[in-house]
């Protein structure tokens, strides 16, 4: 519960923050930034990051996860991944509706729409690779040294698919800080829900 207050204080403090004069100016002053180090390479591999943290690269995961989840008979895993999936981003558009941010105005590399805050890949990839992960992590031992790797890895593929909002134009830096706080928060409940419902099915399976 105490992580949950975290990053829910966090996203608090980064929506009342990014209407203050001063934060907007570091916010366009970090889009600005980012124009200046754009070049094919880098913007090929930023939409390309961009992309793995969008529904055309999630949904056909997610369905491929459940396929060898449910191979396994893993039923409850698949309804909280799918559910993941799409009440993370029923909560972006809510709170984007809410916040009516504009995007940046300044030279995007690719058109994105409807508000900006909080963002919506970085909310939605924080919860639903989050969530991949901790269903990994289920299945291997407390011991096991790859558990720190696959922590890593999503770690920084969500990281990486912030930046990319950024670089791309689409994004301020408080929209990316703001999602990944949100994320984490839904994230955070839905792993104490699986929890509590998985250890009562396995009570009345003992029973």
């Amino acid at each position: 519960m105490k992580n949950i207050a975290l990053f829910l204080f966090l996203f608090i403090f980064f929506a009342v923050l990014y209407r203050v004069d001063g934060v907007q100016m570091l916010d366009n002053s970090v889009v600005r930034g980012a124009e200046e180090f754009r070049n094919d390479a880098f913007t090929s591999f930023f939409i390309t990051i961009s992309d793995i943290g969008s529904i055309k690269v999630e949904y056909p995961l997610m369905i491929i996860a459940s396929i060898f989840l449910l191979f396994f008979r893993k039923f409850l895993p698949v309804f909280f991944l799918w559910g993941t999936f799409y009440s993370i981003r029923f909560i972006n558009v809510e709170l984007k509706d809410f916040f009516h941010r504009e995007r940046p105005s300044f030279d995007a590399v690719i058109h994105a729409a409807h508000y900006s805050f909080p963002s919506g890949h970085a909310m939605n990839s924080t919860a639903f690779y989050g969530f991949l992960c901790y269903l990994i992590l289920e299945g291997t031992s407390a011991k096991d040294r790859k558990r720190k790797w696959w922590i890593c890895m999503t770690a920084v593929l969500v990281g990486l698919i912030g930046i990319s909002r950024i670089y791309l134009g689409v994004h301020y830096l408080f929209d990316i800080l703001a999602g990944f706080s949100a994320g984490m928060v839904w994230l955070l409940i839905l792993i104490k829900m699986y929890e509590t419902i998985n250890s009562k099915i396995d009570k009345i399976r003992r029973a």
